[in-house]
């Protein structure tokens, strides 16, 4: 039933007072089937955009080297079996992106808040990626290789030998997307809003195109194979690049334990931290133990470490962590996060910073050492701002609520409230001290002359 031409009571109330209006409803210009599909496409450019530039942040820069290294065993392939091995990553990025899409589907079918990157605020999973990203950067050091049997090995098409079948091309596209989602780019957060304030549909549209975004380098290679070529020829620097990449994927698992270490009891993470060290000592000396015993009982024992690593995690006690006031260059008092409190501050003159971060989430990390912790913002944060932090490392339905009310879905996510802008001035993903100090001026309504460029360094 339409209410177009229905006569309706429109009423107004604030505290004690209240006013009423008899409005007539008028119909609405039908939206335009072509507009639609223009507004699409433009998010659909923006997805692809926001997973290219992911290529370039610290989450997913140690899977791609990876990649890159095997650029110079594909050099000699035939432009079939490069095209192979690339698509394959390709698939596992895209395909990852859109299972990623379907979890976030089933948790807002079933009432759940879903954002981007909300898995890292799960014990199970931070355990998980912690253990996968051990075991590939144990493979990096070559402790251990995996080595199929011929038949599977030919049915996985393998594109050089037995350790390099598109099983493990396709793995390492799967993997590149999970430790993507704790960064933040611009145009991701345009992008994802989009999609999880819209349709199914509009989901798994964007949460495709951010794949395909992601995956394009491993694509260009696919479509031009003769770009293996840049690389130079296999030798010692082939050795040495891949224990640097083994430390940097080793980085990332003390990273993952640094986030669960906000997440639970300081026994479950000793705990985890022990079987992640059992796991690589196992794999270190593999061979000493299968001559002890045999070759199944090494890999066994393996398998068993892996198994009890991410069992254990499904015990562990979700507990928020104590985060009382703290201060940052020794300037900023952090107060919690009160959205009622807000509308309060601004009517008495005030000036509010909001920050949404998470101990997951690397581009908030690096928004706080860029700008937040400048001198220059700091000392504005310090004297005539009221600074607040909302820490969303642990599900929090407030802060979810929050971030959907400005049709944003995932973090870094800051705003500034004040007199002049009492509904918020939104700033961009990526901060810079300017971006910052304007948005508090515009906020509070000062006039500064400018910011000395000087000043933005840390305190």
């Amino acid at each position: 039933r339409t209410l177009s031409g229905e006569t309706v009571v429109l009423t107004l109330a604030d505290g004690q007072k209240a006013i009423e209006q008899n409005i007539t409803i008028a119909a609405g210009a039908p939206t335009s089937t072509l507009s639609n599909l223009s507004l699409q496409l433009k998010y659909i450019v923006f997805a692809l955009i926001g997973g290219f530039i992911l290529n370039l942040m610290p989450c997913v820069l140690p899977v791609l080297s990876i990649k890159l290294l095997s650029f110079a065993n594909h050099r000699n392939a035939t432009p079939a079996r490069i095209r192979k091995s690339f698509l394959a990553t390709a698939a596992g990025v895209i395909s990852s992106m859109l299972i990623l899409a379907c979890a976030l589907i089933a948790l807002q079918s079933s009432g759940q808040s879903i954002g981007w990157g909300i898995q890292f605020q799960q014990p199970v999973f931070i355990v998980a990626m912690a253990t996968i990203v051990t075991l590939f950067a144990c493979n990096l050091f070559g402790f251990y290789e995996i080595v199929l049997p011929a038949r599977i090995s030919n049915w996985a098409g393998q594109a050089s030998n037995a350790e390099h079948g598109v099983v493990g091309e396709f793995s390492a596209g799967a993997l590149a997307t999970l430790l993507a989602t704790p960064c933040s780019a611009p145009f991701i957060g345009t992008a994802v809003g989009f999609a999880l304030a819209g349709s199914t549909v509009d989901i798994l549209t964007i949460f495709a195109s951010l794949g395909v975004g992601l995956a394009l380098p491993y694509i260009a290679v696919a479509i031009h194979p003769g770009l293996v070529r840049i690389m130079p020829k296999p030798g010692q620097w082939m050795v040495t690049l891949r224990v640097v990449l083994g430390f940097a994927l080793a980085a990332t698992a003390v990273w993952l334990l640094y986030v669960l270490a906000g997440q639970v009891s300081t026994t479950s993470l000793v705990v985890i931290a022990a079987l992640l060290i059992l796991l690589t000592a196992s794999l270190a000396f593999r061979q000493s133990i299968a001559a002890l015993f045999s070759q199944t009982a090494a890999i066994g024992l393996a398998i068993a470490i892996c198994v009890a690593t991410i069992a254990s995690s499904f015990a562990l006690q979700q507990q928020a962590p104590e985060r009382t006031t703290t201060t940052f260059a020794n300037r900023i008092t952090w107060q919690k996060f009160d959205r009622d409190k807000i509308k309060s501050l601004i009517s008495q003159g005030k000036t509010v910073f909001v920050d949404v971060t998470a101990d997951w989430c690397i581009t908030c990390k690096t928004n706080k050492s860029l700008a937040i912790d400048t001198k220059s913002v700091a000392d504005r944060l310090a004297t005539d701002v009221i600074a607040m932090r909302a820490d969303w490392t642990l599900p929090d339905e407030a802060i979810a609520k929050f971030l959907a009310g400005y049709g944003r879905f995932g973090i870094p996510f800051n705003i500034v409230y004040g007199p002049r802008k009492p509904a918020g001035v939104v700033m961009p993903e990526l901060l810079t001290p300017a971006i910052v100090t304007r948005a508090i001026d515009e906020a509070s309504g000062a006039r500064k002359a400018e910011t000395p460029a000087t000043d933005d360094t840390k305190g």
